[in-house]
């Protein structure tokens, strides 16, 4: 049997060590190397396009540290230059993802919406952001935008643009009620780009939670834009009336994530689709997202 002495010494040892590992943070999970290949479902890199994705990550991470890796791999993969984010539950593990992926750096929502939180990365070699105007839109209006709009002003040194990018998320679900909102953001976000950058190029993305392929002011809540052709597009329309195999929802299936852009980058489009990498990982709606990235590409 161990002597009275020497346990009361073990036990202090012991205790000293919980103490010391109880007031210390706990380091951060490792790097890990590579693990899912996303290169033959996305677009590959270039160097002479502003590559542009919305993408809404579904209450990320919402298959704790494996999504945080995982997504690293998918954004590695498709390379583009800003990266829209939706649904971003955690900022904590927001900077995780941002601390792997070296070439990008992250901006988070300036305010806590629980887990509806916007967010951006950009990729630091070819972007510059104007941290002065950086902001949140409509804070007041929470039947129309129960996520407030998250506003950066982007330069891409390659091709030489600078745009305002305006993210969004808007409200979700079918009814009367719910159509009647997202058309109140539709329509005080048309008012705002036309009215504050009319000789500044606009991009308007986000999960819009609605389909835009509606030919009438009564059916379709983006009617704004659509009826006003000579100053803005939805670069995705084509997307949205091809195939389902493409859209972006493919659990409905329906097409929700879009990108409108202005009349100044109308000459410069020069290729919009929705990435696939859901075929290219079988667990892709389990750890990422029940949505698919919409990418645009501009001259």
């Amino acid at each position: 049997m161990m002597p009275v002495s020497a346990r009361y010494k073990l036990t202090t040892l012991l205790l000293s060590i919980a103490f010391i590992v109880g007031c210390h943070r706990l380091d951060d999970p490792p790097v890990p190397d590579k693990s899912i290949n996303f290169s033959a479902c996305v677009v590959g890199p270039s160097v002479t396009t502003f590559d542009i994705v919305t993408f809404n990550v579904e209450n990320f991470p919402k298959g704790g540290y494996e999504s945080i890796v995982v997504l690293a791999d998918l954004i590695g993969d498709m390379d583009a230059d800003i990266i829209a984010l939706q649904e971003v539950a955690s900022q904590v593990d927001f900077n995780q993802l941002d601390d792997l992926l070296k070439e990008y750096k992250g901006i988070y929502y300036p305010i806590d919406n629980d887990d509806w939180n916007l967010a951006y990365l950009y990729k630091t070699a070819e972007v510059t952001i104007s941290s002065y105007d950086t902001k949140i839109l409509f804070e007041g209006d929470w039947s129309a935008f129960p996520r407030p709009p998250f506003e950066i002003h982007a330069f891409h040194s390659t091709t030489g643009i600078t745009a305002v990018i305006i993210n969004n998320h808007l409200k979700c679900c079918s009814g009367a009620d719910n159509e009647s909102r997202r058309r109140s953001a539709s329509d005080q976000l048309h008012q705002y780009a036309d009215e504050n950058y009319q000789d500044i190029p606009v991009i308007i993305l986000g999960d819009l939670n609605d389909e835009i392929t509606g030919t009438t002011e009564f059916d379709n809540v983006f009617w704004s834009f659509v009826n006003d052709p000579e100053n803005f597009r939805f670069a995705d329309m084509e997307i949205a009336l091809a195939s389902a195999a493409w859209w972006s929802y493919p659990s409905w299936p329906s097409h929700i994530d879009h990108i409108i852009i202005s009349d100044e980058l109308f000459p410069r489009l020069d290729e919009a689709r929705v990435f696939m990498p859901d075929a290219c990982y079988s667990f892709y709606p389990d750890v990422i997202s029940d949505h698919r990235p919409v990418y645009i590409s501009l001259k």
